[in-house]
Order: structure tokens, then C-alpha cells, then sequence
């Protein structure tokens, strides 16, 4: 199977600067927009809450766009169900053994993770990204050392 593609941010495949110059121009024009980041009316107060608190956290790393809206709010809602069913769980333990709920946690863990791989939410995806990050600022030695013989 092949794997997902990567933006020129956080791909760790060596592309030329002209390569990836040009892949980052088409991404942030896909990207689009952030200034309509707004939590869309169907969503509960907890849940606009917590998409709030995401575009605050996201809003230095400018990863979000605002066709991320829709993503964001689907791993808003599985995150807002995946407390009321803990919040359940933790008031009756007996609820335990309910399989009903059990698979409802279930689906919206799956749903909160997939959310999380499209958002690089994950403690590995901001870690990657920070390392690239890191490798993008500090300068190659051969493109300064090829830059010095012009």
C-alpha cells in the first residue's frame, strides 16, 4: 500500500530547493485562508470550546486552513462523546459491560485518531514537523558553500 503524501514541511525526502519552493507555494494556496477559523453553529458549547482551544494551540504552527473547519469539528465532536461516555463510565462502573457503549467509545476513538493524523495533532506528527523545522533554519553547508563560488 502506498503511503499518504506529506507536505514539503514535514516530508523528510530530499527534494531540491526549486522542488520545494514550489510544492510549498501549491500547498499554501490549497491551504487557503485561516481568518474564517470559526467553530460552525452545530456544535455544542463544550465543543466549540474545545475547537477553540485547537486553533489557539495550532494557531503559531499555521498548519489550519479554513477547509480544515470540517475535520477540526468531526474531532471535536468524537472528542466532546469520548468524555460523556469516560464521564459515564467513571459515575457507573457498571456501564463497564454495556457493549453498546463500549463501541460507541470505540468508534470515536478511531474517528479522534484519524482526525489526529489529518490534523498532525499527534505528539509524533508535532515532533516531526519541529525537527524539520529545525533542519529548514539551521543553513546547508553545500548550498552555502555553492552559494559563496557565484
Amino acid at each position: 500500500m502506498a503511503r499518504p503524501s506529506m507536505s514539503a514541511k514535514t516530508t523528510a525526502k530530499h527534494l531540491t530547493e526549486a522542488e520545494k519552493t514550489a510544492k510549498l507555494s501549491v500547498e499554501e494556496k490549497l491551504r487557503g485562508s485561516a481568518a474564517k477559523l470559526k467553530p460552525p453553529k452545530y456544535l455544542t458549547a463544550p465543543q466549540k470550546k474545545i475547537f477553540r482551544y485547537i486553533v489557539g494551540e495550532l494557531a503559531e504552527s499555521q498548519i489550519l486552513g479554513n477547509l480544515d473547519i470540517y475535520v477540526l469539528a468531526e474531532c471535536c465532536i468524537a472528542l466532546d462523546r469520548m468524555r460523556e461516555i469516560e464521564t459515564r463510565i467513571n459515575e457507573d462502573p457498571v456501564q463497564l459491560s454495556n457493549e453498546k457503549l463500549l463501541q460507541t467509545k470505540d468508534r470515536y476513538t478511531k474517528s479522534f485518531f484519524r482526525c489526529c493524523n489529518e490534523l498532525c495533532l499527534s505528539p509524533q506528527s508535532r515532533a516531526k514537523m519541529g525537527n524539520l523545522n529545525l533542519q529548514a533554519k539551521e543553513e546547508n553547508p553545500l548550498i552555502k558553500a555553492l552559494s559563496e563560488d557565484d
